[in-house]
C-alpha cells in the first residue's frame, strides 16, 4: 500500500457517526507538504511527490476509465494539471486534477487523476497549494 502518514500525531474526529483520523500536520489552509520521494509523472517527467490530505476517498482514473480507488487520508500526489470539471463536493468546485496511484488498482497499476475537490487546502478553481504543476 502506498498510503503513508506524514505525521505520527493524529486526533480522532467524530462526524455523522463515523470516526475519521486527521493528522495534526494536515491543516486545510496548508495544502500539500513534505517530500514523498521522487515519482514519475505523466509523460515520464520526474517530480518530488508531496503529501496532501484528501478528506474524501474516490476514484482515480483517466477520463471515463477508472484505474483505481484512493482512500481518504494523507496520501502522496505527484503533480497537478488544469483540465475539465471535477465532480462537485458540497460547495467545492474545481478544474484541477492531481496525479497519483490509488490504494486499490483496477488497471494501469492504479495510476491516474484524482479531483482537487476532494483535497484539503485549495480554493474553488485554483490549484492545490504546494503541489507542482505537471
Amino acid at each position: 500500500m502506498k498510503r503513508i502518514l506524514a505525521s505520527l500525531g493524529a486526533s480522532a474526529v467524530l462526524a455523522t457517526g463515523a470516526v475519521a483520523l486527521t493528522p495534526t500536520s494536515a491543516l486545510a489552509a496548508d495544502g500539500c507538504w513534505g517530500n514523498a520521494g521522487q515519482k514519475q509523472g505523466p509523460g515520464g517527467k520526474t517530480y518530488t511527490a508531496r503529501y496532501c490530505h484528501n478528506y474524501q476517498g474516490g476514484v482515480v482514473g483517466f477520463g471515463d476509465k477508472d484505474t483505481g480507488y484512493l482512500y481518504a487520508g494523507d496520501n502522496w500526489f505527484v503533480c497537478q494539471v488544469k483540465y475539465g470539471e471535477n465532480p462537485p463536493v458540497g460547495d467545492a468546485r474545481n478544474n484541477w486534477w492531481l496525479y497519483t496511484q490509488g490504494d486499490e488498482a483496477y488497471s494501469d497499476t492504479g495510476w491516474g487523476w484524482f479531483p482537487a475537490t476532494k483535497v484539503s487546502g485549495g480554493n474553488n478553481y485554483e490549484p492545490i497549494p504546494g503541489l507542482a504543476t505537471c
